[in-house]
């Protein structure tokens, strides 16, 4: 009896593991990489650029956060930005961006080097970074070590200080060397795919190519093992990392605005948007009452014009 339930249970894991292989085949079928390439060490990073016609107001780079791509944040924000040039990025492993050192790369430090190496080649002009969710501990580092480079920073309810509780038990288990890869292909992937419905079907019509106006994001590129073993990764890397790199945000010399919702229940606004807009130098908070974890979606036009101010002070300054 016992011997029959152990066949059972490989057979429907092999089942399982087939399901999200076969999920993997269509949403990469039905949302090809629709941006360009650009090698830095290690691999190649993938973005999407988007300029005006005329002359560019300034330049805006897009980061997004956790369980994300770069067409979350082009998709609600783009529209609002249509006379700067845009640079929406996959940060490393994610979207269709190689993930270069392998679990080494979950490292906040890691990524913001990785991107800068893009943006040294893509953009040699001052810039803002908009950053949303995780990406908040890599782009205060990179305002940290490269503030020349840029005209402020745009917090999107981001992760800067460490919190208590740690980080989701799916995310510890994903992030474990050896049962992590069993654990996204068994369970992470066929239980994301139920929750999202069967929009991720279809594979076989591809995705037209959109314009940076469209408001489309690629959510179902999620669907793909590898991606629940990252953010694993990632979450895991960013609690240490902020904890190291939070006493330093009274060096900060470039224009920080925080913006969350008051309602954010994945990223505490007191604990990271409060405070680093309170430690920073130019630290600016904007809470956004009864919205939740995504204020670009919520509120893209308040965010076009905080950017527009920034690039205004910037252009006085100069």
């Amino acid at each position: 009896m016992l011997r029959l339930v152990l066949i059972v249970l490989l057979l429907v894991m092999l089942g399982l593991a087939i399901f999200s292989e076969v999920t993997r085949a269509e949403v990469e079928a039905r949302h090809p990489p629709r941006g360009a390439f650009i090698a830095v060490e290690g691999g190649r990073l993938h973005y999407r650029e988007c300029r005006p016609e005329g002359q560019p107001r300034g330049t805006v780079v897009l980061i997004h956060g956790a369980s994300s791509n770069h067409a979350d944040l082009l998709a609600a924000l783009g529209p609002k930005l249509s006379q700067y040039r845009v640079i929406a990025l996959d940060r490393p492993g994610h979207g269709w961006s190689d993930r270069l050192a392998g679990q080494a790369m979950a490292d906040p430090g890691r990524q913001a080097q990785a991107l800068m190496q893009a943006l040294d080649q893509l953009a040699p002009e001052r810039f803002v970074i908009v950053a949303h969710s995780l990406a908040g501990a890599l782009s205060t580092r990179i305002a940290l070590e490269r503030p020349e480079r840029l005209h402020g920073l745009v917090l999107l309810g981001g992760v800067s200080h460490p919190w208590p509780g740690g980080i989701a038990w799916s995310q510890r288990i994903a992030a474990a060397p050896l049962i992590g890869p069993l654990f996204s292909r068994v369970v992470a992937v066929p239980l994301a795919r139920y929750r999202l419905g069967d929009g991720a079907r279809s594979g076989s019509e591809p995705a037209l190519q959109t314009a940076c106006s469209s408001q489309t994001g690629e959510v179902r590129l999620l669907l793909r093992p590898e991606i629940f073993q990252f953010n694993g990764q990632d979450m895991a890397a960013a609690l240490d990392f902020v904890s190291a790199q939070a006493p330093r945000y009274r060096d900060l010399k470039v224009p920080v605005l925080a913006i969350a919702g008051d309602g954010d229940t994945i990223v505490s606004p007191t604990i990271h948007s409060a405070a680093i807009a309170r430690e920073a130098p130019q630290g600016r908070l904007v809470l956004l009452p009864g919205v939740g974890h995504l204020p670009h979606h919520a509120a893209p036009e308040m965010i076009g014009e905080a950017i527009d101010e920034i690039v205004g002070a910037a252009r006085d300054r100069s």
